[in-house]
């Protein structure tokens, strides 16, 4: 974009050429992604810590066998080993045998964090068994409710909790396995029908996870292709346009999440 500055100091015309790199969510949404990062930093009192950029086949979760296995390796990740709770499986509903049923389309909750009688109860559904990596992203989720839990309301306001819990667990580095888990879509057959399923997980968009994940790179100083790499090929460059706006307006992205005023997004 060409912007003519028609200021006549110095009896000169000056021509000022600039393009603004877009992020790949809205303005709004993007702002309110930085706004939870300074929240989380404040809540979590964690500024001298560096945590793990979680990615596929990280050695600890491949070593995982069983469900239990995979929890004990994302709290040991997340730095909430010592943390107790009981960790509980469901069962998933079970596919229509209808055969007009060719399409499903399924938002039902994989994961659920409770306290009950003063003990924190993490609970899985039985569909994730077979996808580690997002069963590992959905513990992760979880896990941050618990993080969460006396933090308060999130910018925005209550509304926003799971939002600002999704954001939460990838401020802990595991951006990528929730962007990779948050949407699939697959085919399926049972022996005599046959069809298309999509699912969705957790709450906020895979464009919103890249460029949350864009900013966990900037603050803790990771190669954001490091990131990128490990990613869904469409979501790639999604993070290389979120990695460009971050670094084109938070060059120093710790002292922006310093300037970031959060008393103007308590009832945003």
């Amino acid at each position: 974009m060409i912007a003519l500055d028609l200021a006549r100091g110095a009896g000169q015309l000056h021509i000022m050429l600039f393009s603004r790199t877009k992020p790949p969510v809205e303005r709004e949404e993007y702002e309110w992604l930085l706004a939870c990062f300074a929240w989380l930093r404040t809540v979590l009192d964690d500024a001298d810590i560096r945590p793990e950029l979680v990615l596929p086949g990280n050695p600890e979760l491949s070593a995982a066998r069983t469900a239990s296995e995979l929890f004990d390796a994302v709290k040991r990740l997340a730095g909430m080993e010592e943390w107790v709770c009981r960790l509980e499986r469901f069962d998933a509903p079970t596919r229509p045998s209808d055969p007009r049923i060719v399409t499903e389309v399924s938002d039902a909750a994989v994961g659920t964090f409770s306290v009950v009688d003063e003990e924190v109860v993490i609970r899985y559904s039985s569909a994730m068994l077979g996808q580690p990596e997002a069963l590992a992203a959905t513990f992760a989720h979880e896990l941050c409710h618990y993080l969460l839990v006396n933090a308060g309301d999130p910018p925005g306001g209550p509304d926003l909790l799971e939002h600002a819990t999704d954001c939460a667990a990838v401020y802990i580095g595991f951006g990528v396995l929730l962007a990779n888990s948050a949407r699939t879509f697959e085919q399926w057959n049972d022996g005599e029908w046959s069809g298309w399923q999509s699912s969705a997980s957790g709450y906020l968009s895979e464009q919103a996870l890249v460029t949350a994940t864009a900013m966990f790179a900037a603050l803790h100083d990771y190669p954001w292709d490091q990131a990128r790499d490990a990613l869904k090929p469409y979501l790639q460059g999604d993070l290389k346009k979120a990695a460009a706006a971050v670094r084109k307006d938070h060059p120093d992205f710790k002292a922006a999440l310093k300037s970031v005023d959060l008393l103007q997004w308590r009832y945003a």
